[in-house]
C-alpha cells in the first residue's frame, strides 16, 4: 500500500499490511514560500487590506450547513476589523449559485469577493483562513496561512456517530493530525458558532507573534510531505 501521509504506515503495520510512505502530491504543486502579492494580484484583490478566505467546503450540502455561519460570523469580526475584505472561491456554478443565495440573505458588513475555482490562490492571498474540515485544511498549510477549522454535519449523524461510540478521534483536521498536536483551532458541532469562530479568526488577527511560529510548523511538515 502506498500512502500520502507520514502516520499511516504504523496503522497498517498493526494490522500486518506492508505500507509505503511516498509522499503527497499537493505538496510538490505547491511552493514553500508561496507570494501573497502575487496572488492577490492574480485575483483582483487589494494589496493592502487584511483579508480572510472562506470555504465551507465543496459540496452543497456542507455549503448550506456552514456558510450561513461563517457569514453570521462576519459582524463580530467586522466590529474588531472594520477595514477587512474576505475572499471566498466557488468550486463550481452549483456551488457560486448557493453562496450568491446565502449573501443575498445574510448581507454580510464586510466585502466578499465571490472567485471562481482558485482556491489554493485565495487561501495564498489570504492573511487568515476559515474553513470546513477536510482536504483543503492541508492546501492552507502548505499556503503557510493560519488557519480556523469548522465543521458542522446533521444533527441526527451526530447524535448516531456519539450514541454508537464511533467517534475515535479528537483531531479531525489534517494539519493537527500531521503534527501531532493542537496548531489550529477546531471548531466542531455545537462549538462551530458564530462566536466562537469571530473569537478564533480575530484571536489570529490580534496575535502576529503566533502566526509567525506557525509558519516554520507548517514548513516543516510541508518538507515532511
Amino acid at each position: 500500500v502506498l500512502c500520502l501521509f507520514p502516520m499511516e504506515p504504523p496503522i497498517y503495520a498493526a494490522h500486518g499490511v506492508d505500507a509505503r510512505f511516498v509522499g503527497h502530491p499537493m505538496a510538490d504543486a505547491m511552493p514553500m514560500q508561496p507570494d501573497r502579492a502575487v496572488a492577490r494580484a492574480a485575483l483582483g484583490l487589494p494589496s493592502d487590506s487584511a483579508l480572510l478566505a472562506l470555504l465551507p467546503g465543496s459540496r452543497l450540502g456542507e455549503i448550506h450547513r456552514l456558510l450561513p455561519v461563517f457569514l453570521a460570523a462576519l459582524p463580530i469580526i467586522a466590529a474588531q476589523r472594520p477595514g477587512m475584505e474576505v475572499v471566498l472561491p466557488a468550486a463550481n456554478a452549483a456551488c457560486r449559485a448557493a453562496i450568491q443565495s446565502a449573501l443575498a440573505q445574510a448581507r454580510p458588513p464586510l466585502p466578499v469577493h465571490v472567485v471562481d475555482g482558485r482556491a489554493g490562490e485565495a487561501m495564498i492571498a489570504s492573511d487568515v483562513v476559515l474553513l470546513a474540515s477536510g482536504t483543503a485544511t492541508l492546501e492552507a498549510l502548505l499556503a503557510k496561512r493560519p488557519m480556523v477549522v469548522a465543521y458542522r454535519i446533521s444533527g441526527l449523524t451526530y447524535a448516531i456517530v456519539k450514541g454508537l461510540g464511533l467517534l475515535k478521534t479528537d483531531r479531525y483536521s489534517l494539519p493537527n493530525a500531521l503534527a501531532g498536536q493542537a496548531i489550529v483551532p477546531e471548531l466542531m458541532q455545537h462549538d462551530c458558532t458564530p462566536e466562537k469562530i469571530a473569537a478564533a479568526v480575530l484571536a489570529w488577527f490580534d496575535d502576529p507573534a503566533r502566526i509567525a511560529a506557525l509558519a516554520p510548523r507548517f514548513a516543516d511538515i510541508h518538507a515532511q510531505l
